[in-house]
């Protein structure tokens, strides 16, 4: 008996192996979507194009399995490569190929989430919108969840033809016919093959096979940016008013690469090669929005503080900041029958103080790479009215049946499509800028404290205290200075090279980013992070002895380099830090400029006396002015 238990249990124990090694074979041969980065001028001259090589490279990995690698697309502009259906094992073969540069596997990304004009000083007639009828060149691709084009914010009149450069069409499909597009929404598509590839088929009860914008994420952001002026907009009767994008005259060209199930990198790219090879100034941003809560009255958490945010609910609810929900809180359990009144003030404007810092902004420091300040810019994000899509109510809730044609958001996929528009009235005002020119303009002239608030800085509404740059980076974006800025800080090709140089890439990566093998590291020449041509300055410095510090001087430079966009002018700097111990010297400290376009450069160390604890941080300002302009710069200091 002892003998045959012995046998049943090896008996057991191979059978149990086996059924681990099946699963394990089942697991390895399982198929994922993978991008495919190829040096395009690696392609071997037996093949008549890229894409039979592509083809030929996808083949080669999967000869001989049960089922031939898929691929799903190609692309030809934001890179060079394809991606395709792989196992583990064909991915780290197709890795190994002569001409690849990098093999990466897909990411899933989630989205996040009118009297901004105003509020920006575009309205009237001191304002960017009466110069900006020529805008009508530039057209803004948006990368999104789709549009709903019966939204008045796509309406055409008072634009001319499209112009003979623009490449894009718009696609049909499901309740979406071609017809949709006019000379405002000059292009619709839709990318769904890595979505269906990753999820399965798509229910198409519930979402279009199409552009057409089911979820109204899409519609908002591409309306903000550049949707025409539409009278009379409002949410339930609040907010009314005239709902314009920051780029009323743009056209609007719209690729759906969002669906319910998320956002998938593979249909992002597509996306992107389409909208390049359109002829779009493609505007990007995938943030993650706030999921809305149930209930009569929602009081802030202290990360919110008494920021107040206008969600929709299915019921009545109001919201409150974190003092007063405490204070609610507090009568409701010291009384028997709490009662109160809700007294509706209308839709109230001119609040002061404003702007403040969203709870749910992005913030520094810049983990990655420290020596970059993070964020650049803040824009409008809170309480946002724009068109909304006619598939969905207002809370995005499938029991929400009503209906409406604006829709009251917030997130900084809020603010995203502010500056973008914003970025597109630069364009039109100024052709010639490059988009590092047009980010130093937005930058250098952005304000950090509130302007009739004698120098108080903004605040932060999480908190109620003053905001620092790793809040608001350069500051708040004021548009009507930004369009003359004076000088700004440009970047070329050779600048960002240098940058991946610094950040230790290796020539295959640089080959992927560039999209040619042209560009590589010298051995004989010294790279710095630090002296990218950014508009701010962020001081990385190390801890020598842990959290005690030690008493060494350290001094760290920075190289920058302005462009005259203005007429000549003798610019003089100041430059201040607040953190005791250490020191700043500028050189030269004065920079003449006699033409447009002259470039002028210059050096800043900035000089520790001692070590600090690690996670000490102290802020500053750099600012070139020839009393007309002034071309500020945010510093940040930090001992990492």
């Amino acid at each position: 008996a002892a003998a045959g238990a012995v046998t049943a249990d090896k008996m057991l124990m191979r059978l149990l192996l086996v059924v681990a090694l099946a699963v394990a074979a089942a697991a390895a041969e399982q198929r994922a979507t993978y991008i495919v980065h190829m040096a395009k001028s690696a392609m071997p001259a037996e093949y008549a194009d890229h894409g039979e090589w592509y083809g030929a490279s996808l083949r080669s990995v999967s000869t001989g399995r049960a089922a031939a690698a898929k691929m799903l697309y190609s692309y030809d502009t934001v890179l060079h490569g394809f991606s395709a259906r792989l196992t583990e094992q064909e991915a780290s073969d197709m890795a190994g190929m002569d001409g690849v540069l990098a093999v990466n596997p897909e990411t899933r990304y989630e989205l996040h989430t009118t009297r901004t004009p105003e509020f920006l000083g575009l309205a009237g007639s001191e304002g960017l919108f009466p110069q900006s009828g020529t805008g009508g060149d530039v057209v803004v691709g948006v990368l999104d969840t789709g549009v709903w084009p019966e939204s008045k914010s796509y309406n055409d009149a008072g634009l001319g033809e499209v112009p003979s450069s623009w490449k894009g069409t718009c696609m049909a499909g499901a309740d979406f016919n071609s017809s949709a597009c006019n000379r405002k929404l000059v292009g619709a598509r839709f990318f769904n093959r890595g979505y269906e590839a990753a999820m399965g088929p798509m229910d198409t009860s519930r979402e279009s096979r199409s552009p057409r914008d089911d979820d109204g994420h899409g519609t908002h952001t591409s309306s903000t940016a550049a949707g025409a002026a539409v009278a009379d907009a409002d949410l339930f009767g609040f907010a009314s008013g005239t709902a314009r994008g920051m780029a009323p005259k743009a056209r609007v060209a719209v690729y759906k690469v969002c669906w319910l199930g998320g956002c998938f990198s593979s249909d992002i790219l597509a996306g992107m090669d389409a909208a390049v090879a359109d002829g779009a100034r493609v505007q990007k941003g995938f943030v993650v929005r706030d999921a809305g809560g149930a209930g009569m009255v929602l009081a802030n958490t202290a990360a919110n503080g008494q920021e107040l945010v206008a969600d929709a609910h299915l019921l009545p609810a109001a919201g409150v900041g974190e003092k007063e929900g405490a204070a609610i809180k507090s009568y409701i359990a010291s009384e028997s029958k709490p009662t109160a009144t809700i007294v509706v003030a209308g839709t109230q404007v001119d609040v002061r103080p404003s702007p403040l810092v969203a709870a749910f902004s992005s913030r520094g420091p810049n983990m990655i790479t420290p020596e970059i300040l993070k964020p650049d810019i803040i824009g409008p994000g809170v309480n946002i009215l724009a068109a909304w899509t006619g598939k969905a109510g207002p809370t995005g809730l499938a029991a929400d049946t009503r209906r409406v044609n604006f829709n009251i958001i917030s997130g900084t996929s809020m603010s995203c499509p502010h500056v973008s528009g914003l970025a597109a009235l630069l364009r039109s005002a100024h052709p010639e800028w490059s988009p590092a020119a047009i980010r130093s303009a937005l930058m250098t002239t952005a304000y950090s404290t509130y302007t009739g608030g004698a120098g108080a800085p903004i605040l932060d509404a999480a908190t109620g205290a003053a905001a620092t740059p790793f809040d608001y980076g350069a500051g708040h974006v004021d548009p009507t200075r930004a369009v003359e800025p004076g000088l700004v800080y440009d970047l070329g090709t050779s600048d960002y090279v240098d940058f991946l140089c610094a950040l230790k890439y290796t020539p295959n990566m640089i080959a992927a980013l560039a999209r040619s093998k042209t560009y590589g590291c010298a051995a004989n020449k010294t790279y710095a992070v630090s002296n990218l041509n950014y508009p701010s300055f962020s001081v990385a410095y190390s801890t020598a002895n842990g959290e005690a510090g030690d008493s060494s001087a350290t001094t760290v430079t920075h190289t920058r380099t302005l462009t005259n966009v203005g007429a000549a002018g003798t610019y003089k700097v100041d430059a201040s830090v607040s953190m005791s111990g250490v020191t700043v010297d500028v050189k030269p400290t004065e920079l003449e400029f006699t033409a447009a376009g002259e470039k002028k450069s210059y050096t800043v160390s900035f000089t520790a006396a001692k070590s600090q604890p690690s996670g000490t941080a102290g802020f500053g300002r750099l600012v070139w002015s020839d009393g007309k302009h002034s071309v500020a710069s945010p510093i940040a200091i930090t001992w990492t």
